[in-house]
């Protein structure tokens, strides 16, 4: 049993199960100084059962999170973690011990600790021993916490600060018994989240490898969320899991891991769906042959006049063509979808919806307007139009970090006498594009109509903190860390902390569902008309 658990679907866990068949039969504990490399070297290989080691300082951040890792190779990219300082605590005379639960044997270990300097603690201790036959170890691989664990080791330790381009990786995906070992490129992603401490990654598996990531799938690129803005990490999984209660098509799919980078600790992250059009993604038939009219996927963005194949349509809609992408697009592809948009636009301000499906808005909007997006259909807001459809669905959703008042813009925003729309940043026209098309005629008295039924099935509050407390738990030992590592707060210590950040949602939801019926039912139908009815009055009159 103790071998078959290392024997697992890749090289790495091959050369550890035959590692097995050579560890010798001593049981002992060797003294080692930290080096300038960090990497230790033991006589022979063993199963390390303890490390026990001395603290050198009295700033708990000079050591907490480093990382003990082993291999039976001296080549970074083959070390895995055994185990990391999570606590403070330490005996009288500094001594703090690390229980190892490993299922394999090592000949090389290495400590990578949370600052450059390595000799914040020192008399370090392993005690190791032989396998024997009658032992009944766990056969699981180390993880920080409960969650699976996700360690990424770029080329050269290079750390991933680029938008635009991708380096070279090693990706090994840590889930009990079971280990994903594969190379990979990695690059960031994101808008200003991409600039906080705590950064957000793609990642793409290479030689067109596909990796079914915690059962999400087999796809080759996938996004690792970081929810740096979100100190409950809930918020984006809770908005994905009600645009699945009201039935939005192509909602991506999460969960939850620990990251390691190069060796450093990075907290709780999401493996998510990327947004891109494939089966079992944005599932629609894709753009290629004679026929140009679709699969089309785009982002409404006001970011994304920086990106290069942007639009920006007659009457100030902006945005992003992501499908097909800027190396595939043809310029006729381009063209079709740019004239098509000018056309929805045009069509739209007149109070004709032809090219608008409606019910997908309907609930598109609820969903965003439940959540108190900022960005409510201002940002990282997708469509897609199939082929030989003449209409724009809407989603999948995306990005709900600063939502379920989370942003100041907004908060509290159930005392706000308008929807979210009103309160974010806006680029061109496109809140008013919105705005006018709330107005047009039954729009706004379809959206009630279908928030009654929604709420009258599944979409109601009992269904939603059900959701909550199965995260929280989930997610509390991750969270604890994560806070430690980003904020430095633990549970229960702080008003920013995971606990009081899940309550805030909480209470957020508890109130919304009354404070939305109301601004349904109470929405102002002649506030910003003139000002509306002015602005397409003289583009009509340049245009024709």
């Amino acid at each position: 049993m103790y071998i078959l658990s290392c024997f697992k679907h890749n090289k790495l866990v091959y050369y550890i199960f035959l590692s097995l068949l050579f560890v010798q039969t001593i049981s002992d504990e060797v003294d080692l100084t930290v080096n300038d490399a960090k990497i230790f070297e033991l006589d022979s290989l063993y199963v390390i059962e303890q490390i026990k080691f001395t603290k050198n300082s009295d700033e708990p951040f000079d050591y907490l999170f480093g990382i003990f890792e082993a291999s039976n190779y001296s080549a970074l990219s083959n070390f895995l973690p055994i185990g990391m300082i999570k606590e403070s605590e330490s005996t009288n005379s500094g001594e703090i011990s690390l229980v190892i639960n490993s299922p394999c044997a090592f000949k090389y270990i290495r400590y990578n600790p949370p600052k450059s300097n390595g000799k914040y603690i020192t008399n370090i201790k392993i005690s190791r021993r032989a396998f024997s036959e009658t032992d009944t170890p766990s056969g699981n691989y180390f993880t920080p916490t409960n969650l699976p664990l996700m360690i990424i080791n770029t080329k050269n330790s290079e750390e991933p600060l680029s938008l635009e381009n991708y380096i070279d990786s090693t990706i090994i995906l840590i889930n009990g018994s079971n280990i994903i070992n594969q190379s990979a490129s990695i690059k960031l992603r994101g808008h200003s989240t991409a600039t906080r401490p705590k950064k957000p990654y793609k990642i793409k598996f290479n030689n067109d490898k596909k990796e079914d990531l915690l059962g999400l799938g087999a796809f080759k690129k996938w996004a690792i969320l970081a929810n740096h803005y979100d100190k409950s990490l809930i918020r984006n999984i809770l908005a994905f899991e009600i645009s699945k209660i009201v039935e939005l098509k192509f909602t991506p799919n999460c969960k939850p891991v620990d990251v390691i980078v190069n060796g450093n600790f990075r907290g709780n992250y999401f493996i998510c769906d990327q947004i891109e059009v494939k089966k079992k993604r944005v599932d629609i038939e894709k753009n290629e042959g004679d026929d140009i009219s679709g699969g089309y996927l785009i982002e409404i963005d006001k970011r994304a006049t920086e990106e290069e194949k942007f639009f920006l349509t007659n009457k100030g809609l902006v945005g992003e063509i992501k499908y097909p992408d800027e190396d595939d697009i043809t310029k006729e592809q381009e063209n079709y979808i740019k004239q098509y948009l000018n056309k929805l636009e045009k069509y739209t301000y007149l109070g004709d919806l032809k090219y608008l499906d409606l019910p997908s808005f309907y609930r598109y909007f609820i969903v965003q307007e439940f959540c108190g997006d900022i960005d409510s259909m201002l940002s990282s807001f997708h469509c897609h139009k199939k082929k030989a459809d003449d209409k724009l669905y809407f989603g999948p959703v995306w990005d709900y970090d600063l939502s379920f008042d989370n942003d100041d813009r907004l908060i509290p925003t159930n005392e706000k006498d308008k929807f979210a729309l009103y309160y974010g940043a806006s680029a061109g026209s496109t809140r008013d594009f919105f705005i006018n098309l709330l107005k047009t005629k039954d729009v706004m008295k379809n959206i009630e109509k279908t928030w009654t039924e929604l709420k009258a099935g599944d979409f109601n509050i009992e269904k939603l903190k059900a959701f909550i407390d199965e995260q929280k738990t989930l997610l509390e030992d991750s969270a604890n860390l994560n806070s430690l590592k980003w904020y430095g707060s633990k549970i229960g210590k702080g008003k920013d902390d995971f606990a009081n950040s899940v309550n805030v949602v909480i209470n957020y939801i508890e109130k919304r569902f009354d404070s939305l019926t109301n601004l349904i039912a109470n929405f102002d139908f002649a506030g910003d008309i003139l000002k509306i009815n002015y602005f397409i009055f003289c583009l009509i009159f340049v245009i024709f």
